[in-house]
């Protein structure tokens, strides 16, 4: 009887476990676990994916497309054309008998010339086109564009560099906000240990009412605050996912440790920044490219000669009898006497142009230095709070154990002990921020300096 019992329900229980299965899969499917990533892997797939590092290395390709066009106007222009008509006007049907090298006495008669048949042209035309002097405009853009590839590499090397710093500030981030919770909870375990002991107290009657009410809302007061840095964990993980350019759930590996590395001097970073720093040298680029742009407007006021040559042949039906061909070679000499002032306007946009490319790049300098320099004492801020921070959360442990113990005697009020709790959570939040913050600003510093 057991067994059949046992059998009679096992096939409906076996059937359930299969049915609820299923949405059991899907759901872990629709909500995979959170990847864990090191910075280095974070970097890595910064680099591969995020979109605006992708678009300044498009803008390489673009630039380096117009550097190719503007090379290529130094070659011959070599180009083939195949023309079909038919007409009865008599000017193009005197013409194209003649380049069909058809043409016959009887075409010579007033009426025929008047009024001629239709006629059928098949035109095969190869031309060939060469500047030979244009006043230095084509040499002018050919610098030009290549300054332009060169200045679009800079500014993907900075783009690069400044997703790499976006990462790491997100990545640190990240850890801080994760820090942030476990304090937190670190610190509810505590409140709870300690509301139990004035519970304990209490109903001891060696506490008042006063102290179990206000340990209560203390408690009740870090389990908000702990799932307000929960949520702000969740926040920074989809900040480090959208540096990385993914979507995917991420979660940070790693401890923030301060750096080992000494900071480097103020004077030393500023000279790397100057040297290396990728908008700075796009800009000291663009400020040569400017002048290729004078120059340019200025080789409007000189002549411009170029060579010209073609091969044509025509008929009316495509047979090897019928057919002619005539071939054309010429230079054309273009001096230019006026244009109502158009190069004028040109020649002064260009100046224009170079003098705001100029003054961009003083200001850029200025800015750069700036930048380190703030980066520099930030950083070294941030080292001197490390320092001090580390004695100060030991020193607030120390006397939350102390305050505890002389609770517990009767030595010590509630607000005493809460007070030491909250010394604790600040002081060991205020250690992980400061972490955090040297880690950071060295990552801003190495930006700036373009590394």
């Amino acid at each position: 009887m057991r067994g059949r019992i046992n059998a009679t329900f096992a096939l409906p229980l076996l059937a359930f476990l299969l049915l609820a299965a299923g949405p059991v899969a899907r759901a872990a499917e629709a909500n995979p676990p959170a990847q864990t990533v090191t910075l280095q892997e974070a970097v890595l797939e910064a680099r591969k994916n995020n979109a605006l590092l992708q678009a300044a290395r498009a803008d390489v390709q673009v630039k380096q497309g117009q550097f190719k066009e503007a090379r290529s106007y130094f070659i011959p222009d070599l180009a083939f054309t195949e023309n079909y008509s038919r007409t009865n006007n008599p000017v193009y049907v005197f013409m194209d008998k003649l380049t069909q090298a058809s043409f016959g006495m009887s075409d010579l008669s007033v009426p025929r010339l008047n009024n001629p048949e239709p006629l059928t042209n098949f035109q095969s035309k190869v031309e060939l086109t060469m500047p030979l002097f244009t006043g230095g405009k084509l040499s002018a853009a050919y610098r030009a564009t290549k300054m332009g590839v060169e200045a679009a590499r800079d500014r993907s090397a900075f783009a690069e560099g400044s997703v790499v710093k976006g990462v790491t500030e997100a990545f640190y981030g990240s850890l801080l906000a994760g820090q942030a919770v476990r304090v937190m909870e670190e610190t509810v375990k505590t409140s709870e240990s300690h509301l139990q002991q004035v519970d304990a107290l209490y109903k001891q009657g060696l506490v008042l009412d006063s102290d179990l009410l206000r340990i209560r809302v203390f408690v009740s007061d870090m389990k908000q605050q702990e799932a307000e840095r929960a949520a702000d964990d969740e926040v920074a993980r989809s900040y480090l996912g959208y540096a990385m350019g993914t979507t995917r759930d991420v979660r940070p590996e790693g401890d923030m440790v301060p750096p080992e590395s000494p900071l480097p001097s103020l004077e030393s970073a500023t000279e790397a920044a100057m040297a290396k720093r990728g908008d700075l040298l796009a800009s000291q680029i663009q400020a040569r490219q400017a002048g290729e742009g004078v120059k340019m407007a200025r080789a409007d006021y000189l002549p411009q000669v170029g060579l010209m040559a073609s091969y044509e042949q025509d008929t009316e039906r495509w047979t090897n009898a019928a057919w002619g061909d005539n071939w054309m070679l010429g230079v054309q000499l273009r001096i230019p006497l006026f244009d109502g002032g158009a190069r004028a306007g040109r020649l002064l946009s260009a100046k224009s142009q170079e003098i705001q490319a100029q003054k961009a790049l003083l200001d850029q300098q200025q800015k750069v230095q700036l930048e380190v320099k703030s980066a520099w004492l930030r950083a070294r801020a941030a080292a001197q709070r490390v320092a001090v921070t580390a004695e100060s959360e030991a020193q607030a442990r120390e006397n939350q154990r102390i305050v505890a113990l002389r609770y517990k005697e009767g030595l010590a009020t509630i607000t005493d002990l809460l007070d030491a709790d909250t010394t604790v959570t600040a002081a060991a939040l205020t250690r992980a921020q400061a972490v955090h913050d040297e880690l950071v600003e060295r990552a801003h510093l190495a930006w700036a300096m373009g590394e």
